[in-house]
């Protein structure tokens, strides 16, 4: 079991070397499935929500601050956002795109040092997870989820009580 434990984390981690340094990514976030920027508010003050999600919620504003209109996240990616908006089954308004305040002119991280957990973790391989047409952990990414599924069928079929 150990194994598989370690394949999945090895297929969660992305190669930071797959990076295109575009910054498209901190130029268009989204959070947990296409909130609003007031969903996102509100989830941050919760107190009937999952602590984990909340802290979430305020780590994500404490970086990223909404674009005023979709138009203005078109300029950097509109075959993002209409991809977004589709694969979320969202219409315009519905969801806030959403910007880093600490990405440089030259597409670096201002506080890649200190960058919270979110950003460190970015991108997670998961079928929920929407990559810009060419960003360079796309491939990857899509691939070690397919990977990952496999192990957790896998992990479910050994699980079943007839099976043990």
């Amino acid at each position: 079991m150990s194994e598989i434990l370690k394949r999945v984390q090895e297929l969660l981690k992305m190669p930071q070397e797959l990076c295109n340094t575009c910054g498209k990514c901190c130029k268009i976030a989204t959070f947990k499935g296409g909130l609003s920027y007031e969903q996102v508010k509100e989830l941050s003050v919760s107190t009937t929500e999952d602590p984990i999600q909340v802290d979430g919620a305020k780590d994500f504003l404490t970086i990223f601050v909404p674009y005023d209109s979709t138009d203005d996240a078109r300029k950097i990616s509109n075959e993002f956002i209409e991809n977004t908006l589709g694969t979320l089954n969202k219409k315009e308004g519905e969801m806030t795109f959403f910007y880093c305040k600490f990405l440089t002119e030259n597409n670096l991280c201002a506080i890649h040092e200190d960058r919270p957990l979110l950003c460190r973790m970015y991108p997670i391989p998961h079928e929920r997870t929407l990559y810009l047409p060419e960003c360079g952990f796309a491939e990857t990414g899509r691939r070690n989820w397919k990977e990952i599924e496999k192990i957790l069928i896998e992990l479910e079929q050994r699980m079943k009580p007839d099976n043990r």
